[in-house]
Protein backbone atom coordinates (compact mmCIF):
# COMPACT_ATOMS: atom_id res chain seq x y z
CA UNK A 1 0.00 0.00 0.00
CA UNK A 2 2.87 2.39 0.82
CA UNK A 3 4.46 1.68 -2.57
CA UNK A 4 1.21 2.50 -4.39
CA UNK A 5 0.90 5.79 -2.50
CA UNK A 6 4.51 6.73 -3.38
CA UNK A 7 3.90 6.12 -7.09
CA UNK A 8 0.70 8.18 -7.02
CA UNK A 9 2.54 10.96 -5.22
CA UNK A 10 5.23 11.02 -7.92
CA UNK A 11 2.65 11.25 -10.70
CA UNK A 12 0.91 14.31 -9.30
CA UNK A 13 3.94 16.08 -7.81
CA UNK A 14 3.93 19.81 -8.69
CA UNK A 15 6.22 21.28 -11.31
CA UNK A 16 6.36 23.46 -14.42
CA UNK A 17 4.60 22.29 -17.62
CA UNK A 18 6.36 20.55 -20.48
CA UNK A 19 7.34 22.79 -23.44
CA UNK A 20 4.70 23.11 -26.21
CA UNK A 21 5.61 21.32 -29.44
CA UNK A 22 4.88 21.34 -33.20
CA UNK A 23 4.60 25.13 -33.46
CA UNK A 24 3.59 26.36 -36.93
CA UNK A 25 2.21 29.66 -38.27
CA UNK A 26 0.33 30.76 -41.38
CA UNK A 27 -1.68 33.73 -42.71
CA UNK A 28 -5.23 32.57 -43.52
CA UNK A 29 -6.75 34.67 -46.32
CA UNK A 30 -10.36 35.49 -47.09
CA UNK A 31 -11.63 36.92 -50.39
CA UNK A 32 -9.89 40.30 -49.78
CA UNK A 33 -6.79 40.08 -47.62
CA UNK A 34 -4.64 38.10 -45.21
CA UNK A 35 -4.82 40.29 -42.12
CA UNK A 36 -3.58 38.01 -39.31
CA UNK A 37 -1.00 35.38 -38.60
CA UNK A 38 -2.41 32.31 -36.89
CA UNK A 39 -0.09 30.07 -34.90
CA UNK A 40 -1.01 26.62 -33.61
CA UNK A 41 0.83 24.20 -31.33
CA UNK A 42 0.40 21.07 -29.26
CA UNK A 43 -0.02 21.98 -25.57
CA UNK A 44 1.42 19.79 -22.84
CA UNK A 45 -0.04 21.10 -19.57
CA UNK A 46 0.93 19.72 -16.21
CA UNK A 47 -1.92 17.57 -14.83
CA UNK A 48 -1.55 19.01 -11.34
CA UNK A 49 -1.71 22.78 -12.07
CA UNK A 50 -3.57 25.13 -14.47
CA UNK A 51 -1.37 26.28 -17.37
CA UNK A 52 -1.46 29.64 -19.20
CA UNK A 53 -0.12 29.85 -22.76
CA UNK A 54 1.15 33.01 -24.43
CA UNK A 55 2.38 33.63 -27.98
CA UNK A 56 5.63 35.63 -28.35
CA UNK A 57 7.27 37.16 -31.45
CA UNK A 58 9.72 39.80 -32.56
CA UNK A 59 11.40 40.80 -35.83
CA UNK A 60 14.41 38.66 -36.58
CA UNK A 61 17.00 41.40 -36.04
CA UNK A 62 15.23 43.35 -33.29
CA UNK A 63 14.98 43.10 -29.54
CA UNK A 64 11.42 44.41 -29.17
CA UNK A 65 9.32 41.51 -28.05
CA UNK A 66 5.55 41.25 -28.47
CA UNK A 67 3.25 38.93 -26.61
CA UNK A 68 -0.41 37.97 -26.69
CA UNK A 69 -2.36 35.50 -24.61
CA UNK A 70 -4.07 32.84 -26.66
CA UNK A 71 -5.97 29.68 -26.02
CA UNK A 72 -4.24 26.49 -24.97
CA UNK A 73 -3.43 25.54 -28.57
CA UNK A 74 -3.47 28.64 -30.82
CA UNK A 75 -2.97 32.41 -30.94
CA UNK A 76 -3.16 35.36 -33.37
CA UNK A 77 -0.70 38.07 -34.44
CA UNK A 78 -2.71 40.96 -35.86
CA UNK A 79 -1.71 42.90 -38.98
CA UNK A 80 -0.55 46.04 -37.14
CA UNK A 81 2.06 43.98 -35.32
CA UNK A 82 4.05 42.67 -38.30
CA UNK A 83 5.30 43.84 -41.70
CA UNK A 84 4.15 42.14 -44.90
CA UNK A 85 7.63 41.18 -46.12
CA UNK A 86 9.90 40.30 -43.24
CA UNK A 87 11.09 37.58 -40.90
CA UNK A 88 9.64 36.96 -37.46
CA UNK A 89 10.98 34.87 -34.62
CA UNK A 90 8.07 33.13 -32.91
CA UNK A 91 7.77 30.94 -29.82
CA UNK A 92 5.17 29.89 -27.23
CA UNK A 93 5.52 30.09 -23.46
CA UNK A 94 3.68 27.80 -21.07
CA UNK A 95 3.43 29.00 -17.46
CA UNK A 96 1.90 27.73 -14.24
CA UNK A 97 2.45 28.56 -10.56
CA UNK A 98 5.62 26.44 -10.43
CA UNK A 99 7.44 27.98 -13.38
CA UNK A 100 7.47 28.59 -17.14
CA UNK A 101 9.00 26.95 -20.20
CA UNK A 102 9.34 28.01 -23.86
CA UNK A 103 8.74 26.02 -27.02
CA UNK A 104 11.39 25.72 -29.70
CA UNK A 105 11.66 29.02 -31.61
CA UNK A 106 10.81 29.15 -35.31
CA UNK A 107 11.61 31.81 -37.93
CA UNK A 108 8.89 32.64 -40.47
CA UNK A 109 8.72 34.97 -43.49
CA UNK A 110 5.40 36.78 -43.36
CA UNK A 111 4.85 36.62 -47.14
CA UNK A 112 5.76 32.95 -47.55
CA UNK A 113 3.19 31.78 -44.98
CA UNK A 114 0.17 33.18 -46.84
CA UNK A 115 -2.50 30.46 -47.09
CA UNK A 116 -5.16 31.23 -49.72
CA UNK A 117 -8.73 30.01 -49.33
CA UNK A 118 -9.73 26.88 -51.27
CA UNK A 119 -10.46 27.38 -54.98
CA UNK A 120 -14.01 27.46 -56.37
CA UNK A 121 -15.39 24.94 -58.87
CA UNK A 122 -16.47 26.83 -62.00
CA UNK A 123 -17.84 24.04 -64.21
CA UNK A 124 -17.77 20.31 -64.86
CA UNK A 125 -18.12 18.96 -68.39
CA UNK A 126 -19.52 15.47 -68.94
CA UNK A 127 -17.82 14.28 -72.14
CA UNK A 128 -14.94 14.27 -71.50
CA UNK A 129 -15.35 14.38 -67.72
CA UNK A 130 -13.47 17.60 -66.96
CA UNK A 131 -13.47 20.01 -64.02
CA UNK A 132 -12.54 23.72 -64.14
CA UNK A 133 -11.82 25.91 -61.12
CA UNK A 134 -10.66 29.40 -60.15
CA UNK A 135 -8.57 30.77 -57.26
CA UNK A 136 -8.38 34.25 -55.71
CA UNK A 137 -4.66 34.70 -56.19
CA UNK A 138 -5.35 37.65 -58.50
CA UNK A 139 -7.51 39.40 -55.90
CA UNK A 140 -4.65 39.03 -53.43
CA UNK A 141 -2.28 40.56 -56.04
CA UNK A 142 -0.41 37.30 -56.28
CA UNK A 143 0.41 35.08 -59.25
CA UNK A 144 -1.48 31.82 -59.65
CA UNK A 145 0.55 28.82 -58.53
CA UNK A 146 0.03 25.09 -58.99
CA UNK A 147 -2.96 23.06 -57.85
CA UNK A 148 -3.71 19.48 -56.79
CA UNK A 149 -6.86 17.46 -57.52
CA UNK A 150 -8.23 14.37 -55.86
CA UNK A 151 -11.35 12.45 -56.88
CA UNK A 152 -13.40 9.36 -56.12
CA UNK A 153 -16.61 7.69 -57.23
CA UNK A 154 -19.74 7.95 -55.14
CA UNK A 155 -19.33 4.35 -53.93
CA UNK A 156 -15.90 4.93 -52.36
CA UNK A 157 -15.31 6.53 -48.98
CA UNK A 158 -11.60 7.02 -49.59
CA UNK A 159 -10.12 9.23 -52.29
CA UNK A 160 -8.84 6.92 -55.01
CA UNK A 161 -6.67 9.28 -57.03
CA UNK A 162 -4.41 12.29 -56.54
CA UNK A 163 -3.08 14.43 -59.39
CA UNK A 164 -0.51 17.17 -58.76
CA UNK A 165 0.91 20.33 -60.42
CA UNK A 166 -2.18 21.42 -62.36
CA UNK A 167 -3.25 24.94 -63.37
CA UNK A 168 -7.00 25.46 -63.74
CA UNK A 169 -8.57 22.26 -65.13
CA UNK A 170 -8.35 18.49 -65.04
CA UNK A 171 -9.92 15.69 -67.13
CA UNK A 172 -10.41 12.07 -66.05
CA UNK A 173 -9.04 9.71 -68.65
CA UNK A 174 -11.46 6.85 -69.47
CA UNK A 175 -13.86 7.30 -66.53
CA UNK A 176 -16.41 4.65 -65.68
CA UNK A 177 -19.54 5.43 -67.72
CA UNK A 178 -22.56 7.07 -66.07
CA UNK A 179 -20.90 7.28 -62.65
CA UNK A 180 -21.00 10.25 -60.26
CA UNK A 181 -17.49 11.43 -59.39
CA UNK A 182 -16.56 13.81 -56.57
CA UNK A 183 -13.65 16.23 -57.02
CA UNK A 184 -11.72 18.40 -54.58
CA UNK A 185 -9.05 20.97 -55.46
CA UNK A 186 -6.38 22.85 -53.50
CA UNK A 187 -4.07 25.57 -54.83
CA UNK A 188 -1.22 27.86 -53.86
CA UNK A 189 -0.25 31.39 -54.98
CA UNK A 190 3.36 32.10 -55.93
CA UNK A 191 5.43 30.60 -53.13
CA UNK A 192 2.57 30.63 -50.60
CA UNK A 193 1.35 27.70 -48.58
CA UNK A 194 -1.15 25.43 -50.27
CA UNK A 195 -4.83 25.95 -49.44
CA UNK A 196 -7.13 23.49 -47.76
CA UNK A 197 -9.17 21.18 -50.00
CA UNK A 198 -12.23 22.75 -51.59
CA UNK A 199 -15.76 21.54 -51.00
CA UNK A 200 -16.67 18.45 -53.06
CA UNK A 201 -17.69 19.15 -56.65
CA UNK A 202 -19.86 16.34 -58.10
CA UNK A 203 -19.88 15.47 -61.79
CA UNK A 204 -21.40 12.59 -63.74
CA UNK A 205 -19.59 10.88 -66.59
CA UNK A 206 -21.25 10.26 -69.95
CA UNK A 207 -23.38 7.21 -70.70
CA UNK A 208 -22.21 4.26 -72.75
CA UNK A 209 -23.87 1.16 -74.17
CA UNK A 210 -24.63 -1.51 -71.53
CA UNK A 211 -22.47 -4.61 -71.27
CA UNK A 212 -22.86 -8.14 -69.92
CA UNK A 213 -26.07 -10.12 -69.80
CA UNK A 214 -29.32 -9.80 -67.91
CA UNK A 215 -29.48 -12.24 -65.01
CA UNK A 216 -32.78 -14.03 -65.74
CA UNK A 217 -34.21 -17.12 -64.05
CA UNK A 218 -37.35 -19.17 -63.66
CA UNK A 219 -39.63 -19.54 -60.65
CA UNK A 220 -41.32 -22.86 -61.23
CA UNK A 221 -42.75 -23.38 -57.77
CA UNK A 222 -41.94 -26.63 -56.04
CA UNK A 223 -42.68 -28.81 -59.06
CA UNK A 224 -40.90 -28.30 -62.37
CA UNK A 225 -43.99 -27.92 -64.50
CA UNK A 226 -43.85 -25.49 -67.43
CA UNK A 227 -47.39 -24.42 -66.61
CA UNK A 228 -46.26 -23.12 -63.21
CA UNK A 229 -43.12 -21.26 -64.35
CA UNK A 230 -42.76 -17.49 -64.05
CA UNK A 231 -39.98 -15.46 -65.64
CA UNK A 232 -37.82 -13.24 -63.38
CA UNK A 233 -34.78 -11.07 -63.98
CA UNK A 234 -32.60 -8.68 -61.99
CA UNK A 235 -31.50 -5.12 -62.68
CA UNK A 236 -28.10 -4.69 -64.22
CA UNK A 237 -25.43 -3.39 -61.87
CA UNK A 238 -24.32 0.23 -62.38
CA UNK A 239 -21.06 -0.96 -63.93
CA UNK A 240 -23.03 -3.03 -66.45
CA UNK A 241 -25.87 -0.58 -67.16
CA UNK A 242 -23.44 2.31 -67.88
CA UNK A 243 -26.45 4.58 -68.31
CA UNK A 244 -30.19 4.83 -67.67
CA UNK A 245 -31.84 1.54 -68.63
CA UNK A 246 -34.89 2.52 -70.64
CA UNK A 247 -36.38 -0.95 -71.00
CA UNK A 248 -36.02 -4.65 -71.70
CA UNK A 249 -36.61 -6.73 -74.83
CA UNK A 250 -38.09 -10.14 -74.00
CA UNK A 251 -38.37 -12.81 -76.70
CA UNK A 252 -40.43 -15.96 -76.04
CA UNK A 253 -39.60 -19.10 -78.02
CA UNK A 254 -42.34 -21.77 -78.00
CA UNK A 255 -42.00 -25.50 -78.56
CA UNK A 256 -43.86 -25.26 -81.88
CA UNK A 257 -41.35 -22.75 -83.25
CA UNK A 258 -43.45 -19.64 -82.66
CA UNK A 259 -41.58 -16.54 -81.45
CA UNK A 260 -43.22 -13.68 -79.54
CA UNK A 261 -41.49 -10.43 -78.63
CA UNK A 262 -42.37 -7.99 -75.83
CA UNK A 263 -40.94 -4.59 -74.91
CA UNK A 264 -40.94 -3.70 -71.20
CA UNK A 265 -40.55 0.03 -70.49
CA UNK A 266 -38.91 0.88 -67.18
CA UNK A 267 -40.81 4.18 -67.06
CA UNK A 268 -44.25 2.73 -67.80
CA UNK A 269 -44.22 -1.06 -67.46
CA UNK A 270 -47.24 -3.19 -68.32
CA UNK A 271 -49.49 -4.37 -65.51
CA UNK A 272 -48.32 -7.89 -66.35
CA UNK A 273 -44.98 -7.14 -64.71
CA UNK A 274 -44.15 -6.77 -61.02
CA UNK A 275 -41.10 -4.74 -59.97
CA UNK A 276 -39.63 -4.43 -56.47
CA UNK A 277 -36.75 -2.00 -57.31
CA UNK A 278 -34.35 -4.92 -57.72
CA UNK A 279 -36.12 -7.69 -59.64
CA UNK A 280 -38.70 -7.93 -62.41
CA UNK A 281 -41.31 -10.66 -62.65
CA UNK A 282 -43.72 -11.54 -65.44
CA UNK A 283 -46.86 -12.26 -63.45
CA UNK A 284 -48.15 -14.70 -66.05
CA UNK A 285 -47.41 -18.44 -66.01
CA UNK A 286 -45.68 -19.70 -69.12
CA UNK A 287 -46.24 -23.08 -70.74
CA UNK A 288 -45.18 -24.86 -73.93
CA UNK A 289 -42.04 -22.73 -73.83
CA UNK A 290 -38.58 -23.84 -74.95
CA UNK A 291 -36.57 -20.76 -73.99
CA UNK A 292 -36.66 -17.00 -73.36
CA UNK A 293 -34.22 -14.23 -74.28
CA UNK A 294 -33.97 -11.04 -72.20
CA UNK A 295 -31.82 -8.01 -73.07
CA UNK A 296 -31.59 -4.52 -71.53
CA UNK A 297 -31.12 -1.31 -73.49
CA UNK A 298 -30.30 2.34 -72.89
CA UNK A 299 -30.03 5.29 -75.26
CA UNK A 300 -26.75 4.04 -76.74
CA UNK A 301 -27.21 0.30 -77.16
CA UNK A 302 -28.33 -3.01 -75.69
CA UNK A 303 -26.85 -6.04 -73.96
CA UNK A 304 -26.37 -9.34 -75.70
CA UNK A 305 -29.44 -11.56 -75.43
CA UNK A 306 -28.65 -15.07 -74.25
CA UNK A 307 -31.25 -17.87 -74.26
CA UNK A 308 -32.66 -19.08 -70.95
CA UNK A 309 -34.05 -22.59 -71.51
CA UNK A 310 -36.81 -24.11 -69.41
CA UNK A 311 -35.46 -26.26 -66.57
CA UNK A 312 -36.02 -30.00 -66.34
CA UNK A 313 -35.97 -32.36 -63.37
CA UNK A 314 -33.33 -34.58 -64.93
CA UNK A 315 -32.41 -37.37 -62.50
CA UNK A 316 -28.76 -38.21 -62.11
CA UNK A 317 -27.26 -41.60 -61.45
CA UNK A 318 -25.58 -40.23 -58.33
CA UNK A 319 -27.77 -37.44 -57.09
CA UNK A 320 -25.79 -34.81 -55.16
CA UNK A 321 -26.66 -33.78 -51.63
CA UNK A 322 -27.03 -30.14 -50.60
CA UNK A 323 -26.51 -28.86 -47.07
CA UNK A 324 -28.14 -25.80 -45.53
CA UNK A 325 -26.88 -23.53 -42.75
CA UNK A 326 -29.63 -21.00 -42.11
CA UNK A 327 -30.63 -18.28 -39.65
CA UNK A 328 -32.84 -15.20 -39.86
CA UNK A 329 -30.19 -13.13 -41.66
CA UNK A 330 -28.14 -15.58 -43.74
CA UNK A 331 -28.43 -18.75 -45.79
CA UNK A 332 -25.34 -20.76 -46.74
CA UNK A 333 -25.81 -23.57 -49.27
CA UNK A 334 -23.10 -26.14 -49.96
CA UNK A 335 -23.02 -29.30 -52.06
CA UNK A 336 -20.71 -32.07 -53.20
CA UNK A 337 -20.69 -33.45 -56.72
CA UNK A 338 -18.86 -36.28 -58.48
CA UNK A 339 -15.95 -35.09 -60.60
CA UNK A 340 -17.69 -36.26 -63.79
CA UNK A 341 -20.18 -33.40 -63.40
CA UNK A 342 -17.50 -30.78 -64.06
CA UNK A 343 -16.88 -31.91 -67.64
CA UNK A 344 -20.33 -31.00 -68.96
CA UNK A 345 -21.38 -28.22 -66.56
CA UNK A 346 -20.92 -24.53 -67.43
CA UNK A 347 -22.26 -23.10 -64.15
CA UNK A 348 -24.63 -23.81 -61.26
CA UNK A 349 -27.71 -21.93 -60.13
CA UNK A 350 -28.77 -21.99 -56.48
CA UNK A 351 -32.32 -20.90 -55.72
CA UNK A 352 -34.42 -20.50 -52.59
CA UNK A 353 -38.15 -20.00 -52.35
CA UNK A 354 -40.60 -19.59 -49.49
CA UNK A 355 -42.83 -22.66 -49.44
CA UNK A 356 -45.86 -20.80 -48.12
CA UNK A 357 -47.41 -18.13 -50.34
CA UNK A 358 -45.05 -15.16 -50.24
CA UNK A 359 -42.61 -13.07 -52.21
CA UNK A 360 -39.39 -14.49 -50.79
CA UNK A 361 -37.56 -15.82 -53.84
CA UNK A 362 -33.99 -15.36 -55.05
CA UNK A 363 -31.27 -17.10 -57.02
CA UNK A 364 -27.54 -16.97 -57.59
CA UNK A 365 -25.42 -18.18 -60.50
CA UNK A 366 -21.98 -19.50 -59.56
CA UNK A 367 -18.92 -20.88 -61.32
CA UNK A 368 -18.79 -24.63 -61.94
CA UNK A 369 -15.78 -24.98 -59.62
CA UNK A 370 -17.68 -23.44 -56.72
CA UNK A 371 -19.52 -25.59 -54.18
CA UNK A 372 -20.91 -22.93 -51.84
CA UNK A 373 -23.40 -20.08 -52.22
CA UNK A 374 -24.23 -17.40 -49.65
CA UNK A 375 -27.47 -15.40 -49.44
CA UNK A 376 -28.17 -12.46 -47.19
CA UNK A 377 -31.82 -11.76 -46.47
CA UNK A 378 -34.63 -11.60 -43.95
CA UNK A 379 -35.73 -15.20 -43.47
CA UNK A 380 -38.95 -15.63 -41.53
CA UNK A 381 -39.15 -17.68 -38.36
CA UNK A 382 -41.02 -21.02 -38.43
CA UNK A 383 -41.29 -20.78 -42.23
CA UNK A 384 -40.19 -23.45 -44.66
CA UNK A 385 -37.87 -22.56 -47.55
CA UNK A 386 -37.11 -24.86 -50.45
CA UNK A 387 -33.54 -24.62 -51.74
CA UNK A 388 -32.78 -26.08 -55.17
CA UNK A 389 -29.55 -26.69 -57.06
CA UNK A 390 -29.54 -26.53 -60.88
CA UNK A 391 -26.83 -27.20 -63.45
CA UNK A 392 -26.46 -25.27 -66.71
CA UNK A 393 -24.65 -27.45 -69.24
CA UNK A 394 -22.24 -26.41 -71.96
CA UNK A 395 -25.15 -26.90 -74.37
CA UNK A 396 -27.22 -24.40 -72.35
CA UNK A 397 -29.54 -27.05 -70.92
CA UNK A 398 -30.88 -26.51 -67.40
CA UNK A 399 -31.59 -29.44 -65.08
CA UNK A 400 -32.40 -29.66 -61.40
CA UNK A 401 -29.86 -31.71 -59.44
CA UNK A 402 -31.13 -31.61 -55.86
CA UNK A 403 -33.49 -29.87 -53.44
CA UNK A 404 -33.79 -29.53 -49.68
CA UNK A 405 -35.96 -27.68 -47.18
CA UNK A 406 -34.78 -25.54 -44.31
CA UNK A 407 -35.92 -23.20 -41.54
CA UNK A 408 -34.24 -20.14 -40.10
CA UNK A 409 -35.78 -20.88 -36.69
CA UNK A 410 -37.88 -23.94 -35.79
CA UNK A 411 -40.74 -24.13 -33.33
CA UNK A 412 -43.32 -26.58 -31.95
CA UNK A 413 -45.68 -27.83 -34.68
CA UNK A 414 -49.45 -27.48 -34.49
CA UNK A 415 -51.61 -30.42 -33.43
CA UNK A 416 -52.73 -33.00 -36.01
CA UNK A 417 -55.91 -31.65 -37.69
CA UNK A 418 -57.78 -34.98 -37.49
CA UNK A 419 -57.22 -38.45 -36.03
CA UNK A 420 -59.39 -41.58 -36.06
CA UNK A 421 -59.76 -45.24 -36.92
CA UNK A 422 -60.77 -46.85 -40.19
CA UNK A 423 -60.88 -50.49 -39.04
CA UNK A 424 -61.31 -52.03 -35.59
CA UNK A 425 -61.21 -55.74 -34.80
CA UNK A 426 -60.38 -58.00 -31.91
CA UNK A 427 -56.83 -58.38 -33.10
CA UNK A 428 -55.94 -54.97 -34.41
CA UNK A 429 -56.89 -51.43 -35.24
CA UNK A 430 -56.06 -49.23 -38.24
CA UNK A 431 -55.36 -45.60 -37.35
CA UNK A 432 -55.52 -42.71 -39.76
CA UNK A 433 -54.67 -39.02 -39.31
CA UNK A 434 -54.24 -35.91 -41.42
CA UNK A 435 -50.64 -34.68 -41.57
CA UNK A 436 -49.86 -31.25 -40.20
CA UNK A 437 -50.07 -28.78 -43.14
CA UNK A 438 -46.75 -27.34 -44.23
CA UNK A 439 -47.74 -23.82 -43.11
CA UNK A 440 -48.30 -25.13 -39.53
CA UNK A 441 -45.30 -27.45 -39.25
CA UNK A 442 -42.94 -24.68 -38.02
CA UNK A 443 -39.97 -27.00 -38.53
CA UNK A 444 -38.89 -30.38 -39.85
CA UNK A 445 -41.37 -33.08 -38.69
CA UNK A 446 -39.16 -35.86 -37.35
CA UNK A 447 -41.94 -38.37 -36.51
CA UNK A 448 -45.53 -38.77 -35.31
CA UNK A 449 -46.00 -40.29 -31.85
CA UNK A 450 -49.01 -42.48 -31.05
CA UNK A 451 -50.18 -42.97 -27.46
CA UNK A 452 -52.02 -46.14 -26.42
CA UNK A 453 -54.32 -46.53 -23.40
CA UNK A 454 -55.13 -50.22 -22.85
CA UNK A 455 -57.72 -49.58 -20.13
CA UNK A 456 -60.32 -48.05 -22.45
Amino acid sequence: MCLIRDIFHLRVSPGPPSPPSNLECYRPCDQKDCSVIKCIWDPKPHPGAPTIYSLHWKPENAEDEHVTNGSSSDGLIHRENFVSHGNLRVWVQARNEFGSVNSQEIVIHTQDIIKPPPPTCVSIHQDPLEIHWSSICGELQLSVGLCDVRYRTKDHQNWIQYVYNLSSSFAVMEPQPNIVYEFQVRCQCDSSLISDWSASCPGKSAESAPIGEVDAWWDCGQLLSSFDCFLNWKNLSDSQARGYIRGYEVKFCYNNGTVQQMNVSTDDPSSLFLYDKMKWRLNLPLKDMSSVNVSAYNALGATKASPLPMPTSGKQANEPTIYLDMNEQNLTVSWNLPSKFFDSVKKYVVQYKECQPGNSFDWMKVDKNQTTAFFRGAFKRYTSYQVSLFAVSNFNEVSQLAAARGYSVQGVPSRVPSFGTSHFSGTGVTLIWEPVPSYNQKGVILYYQIGLNTQK
